[in-house]
């Protein structure tokens, strides 16, 4: 069994030849980060496009925006279809002038920028966050937003 378990590991690593294999890439949510490619590339492919977002902004830079906490993966290929580079992307609280505010087990999210404003986000009581999540829904389409 044991030669088996080689060589698969030899075919994938064959397969992977080239393509930058990166530590997970952090943004926090609601932010944008940068990533420069080591080559051209033609295709950016996010696994869950509701955790983050990516941009192809010219053949070697991307920008990364983090959507809602959570995990997903990254790949972006060049023409001909090859791996340029893949990694995991965390989405985390950037924690920048938030507070959180409990009463006995329901909470509220702030963001204090230097007024503190309402900023729903997952884990806060229901109710709240739907408010709070549609008056920024509406605002953002009002606004002629995504």
């Amino acid at each position: 069994m044991k030669p088996f378990v080689h060589i698969v590991a030899a075919v994938l690593a064959l397969g992977l030849a080239g393509a930058v294999q990166a530590r997970p890439f952090e943004v926090p949510a609601d932010h944008t980060a940068l990533i420069r490619l080591p080559g051209d590339a033609a295709a950016i492919v996010i696994g869950n496009p509701n955790v983050a977002d990516a941009t192809l902004y010219d053949a070697r830079t991307i920008f990364v925006t983090g959507r809602v906490f959570g995990r997903t993966n990254m790949i972006a290929l060049d023409d001909n279809g090859r791996v340029l580079y893949t990694s995991d992307l965390v989405v985390t609280n950037s924690g920048r002038g938030s507070v959180q505010v409990y009463r006995n087990t329901e909470r509220q999210s702030y963001v204090c920028a230097p007024n503190c404003e309402a900023v729903p986000v997952i884990g806060d009581t229901g109710e709240w966050f739907s408010g709070v999540a549609g008056q920024q829904a509406d605002r953002t389409s009002a606004g002629g937003g995504r």
